[in-house]
């Protein structure tokens, strides 16, 4: 790399919200030329690969319901009707709930709401979930230890069958090698970038300019391999974001926080593997994607590896942390003996003789509201802040990007559905604020 390169445009940040939108950018702007940038030696390593890897269309407010209803659809599409293996199953996503949870004014809104947007959902009592879900386990009475650990018990169980899980490297590359077949640039990875370049506009060749006075721009980046230049910058680094908006005094608005998941194998124990294979919820018999009613605890179905993995939506008592380097992503083995383990296993006794095959660490990039930021400020365009729903918004999130770009009054999702393309910006946003998030 020479000292100093241009183009039209740089996306720093090759995870599943960067693909998306460099392809949209390129494939709307044939002309330009867009360079894609990642610290990592390939394409989706970061966050993406270390997610649940799960898509939902299962959210309280109508903006996230059309930008993870049509991602959706569009998965769909492209493994469906274009052939490309996305290694999506339609396993659906079950919230155990208690009578409590279940009656609740929220709850009960949020089906409202679903039903109003025509997000397809089904209820289950108590009595059909013990027949359905193997090894389910949904009286505590009389347990100590579960009022102990302010286990509630399960009354209902609120299942989305339009939900399921993927793999994510596929999707990432679907993006890339539509991105590579009209793009003229080849993408660049191992590339650490530094800083943005910020200068005044226009440019007085005054030392020590831009002063507070003058206009503003980010015109580029700093990399540890040389200077780029471009008219847009933009920046789809999810966790990492604030280590550059930062410094030229940019808020992203958003907040970090450690995510880990666990993988238990159950080819060993017949009442995982009957778990694995529940039938009666979808298509493909395979067990749901499974929230349980306390503590935040989930697990999903991963059929190929014949387990699990096991997450945690903790909030209050783990922190929000300034991510800087991939030390402060190992999981913790202590962190799943005793605070995921207890809960998993009260719930599904057949997990109490099994531990974790491998684990991973990654992190959440949280918005105030639980829905996406991007807009197009300064000459940077920033989409991030997808409070770890990343892969199930990032289509509708790259094409509002690209009309951004593009100075469209209005972004077209997939499936003609069209969204305001300042919904999601900072200044001008138009959004409810989510009540759903694990």
């Amino acid at each position: 790399m020479s000292e100093s390169e241009n183009f039209d445009i740089v996306v720093v940040g090759a995870g599943i919200i960067g693909v998306a939108t460099a392809y949209y950018l390129q494939k709307n702007n044939p002309n330009k030329t867009i360079l894609l940038l990642d610290r990592y030696l390939a394409a989706g390593q970061a966050n993406t690969a270390m997610s649940a890897a799960a898509v939902r269309n299962m959210f309280a407010s109508s903006t996230n319901q059309l930008l993870t209803d049509t991602t959706i659809k569009f998965i769909e599409h492209v493994q469906e009707e274009l052939g490309y293996d996305l290694f999506f199953e339609k396993c659906g996503y079950l919230w155990l709930l208690s009578d409590s949870q279940f009656n609740s004014e929220s709850v009960q809104m949020w089906m409202k709401r679903m039903e109003a947007s025509g997000i397809h959902y089904k209820a289950y009592d108590k009595q059909q979930l013990k027949e359905m879900m193997p090894g389910l386990n949904v009286d505590f009475q009389g347990s100590e230890e579960a009022e102990l650990m302010n286990l509630k018990e399960v009354s209902y169980g609120l299942f989305g069958g339009d939900c399921g899980v993927l793999d994510p490297t596929r999707y990432v590359e679907f993006y890339l090698e539509e991105f590579r077949k009209i793009g003229t640039v080849k993408p660049r990875y191992g590339v650490n970038v530094e800083s943005l370049i910020l200068e005044a506009d226009p440019k007085l060749e005054l030392p020590g300019e831009p002063f507070v006075w003058q206009n503003k721009r980010v015109i580029g980046v700093k990399t540890d391999k040389g200077e780029i230049r471009a008219e847009c910058v933009v920046l789809a680094t999810g966790a990492w974001a604030n280590e550059l908006l930062d410094p030229i005094g940019m808020n992203s608005k958003t907040k970090v926080k450690k995510r880990q998941m666990f993988v238990v194998h159950g080819a060993e124990n017949e009442g995982l593997k009957q778990l694995l294979s529940t039938k009666g919820f979808n298509e493909v018999d395979m067990c749901p994607f499974v929230i349980m009613p306390s503590a935040g605890v989930y697990f999903r179905p991963q059929k190929q590896e014949q387990g699990f993995w096991i997450g945690c939506g903790d909030k209050l008592g783990r922190e929000y942390k300034y991510i800087q380097t991939d030390d402060d992503l190992v999981p913790e083995s202590a962190y799943y003996e005793n605070s995921m383990f207890p809960v998993l296993s009260a719930y599904f006794p057949d997990f109490a003789t099994t531990r974790p095959v491998n684990s991973w660490a990654g992190s959440y990039c949280y918005s105030p509201d639980a829905i996406p930021f991007v807009y197009y400020e300064n000459g940077v365009l920033v989409a991030n802040g997808a409070s770890g729903s990343g892969i199930m918004k990032a289509d509708a999130m790259a094409r509002i990007a690209d009309a951004l770009y593009r100075g469209l009054p209005e972004a077209e999702l997939y499936g003609g559905k069209k969204i305001a393309s300042e919904t999601l910006t900072i200044k001008k946003r138009n959004v409810e604020i989510e009540s759903v998030v694990i």
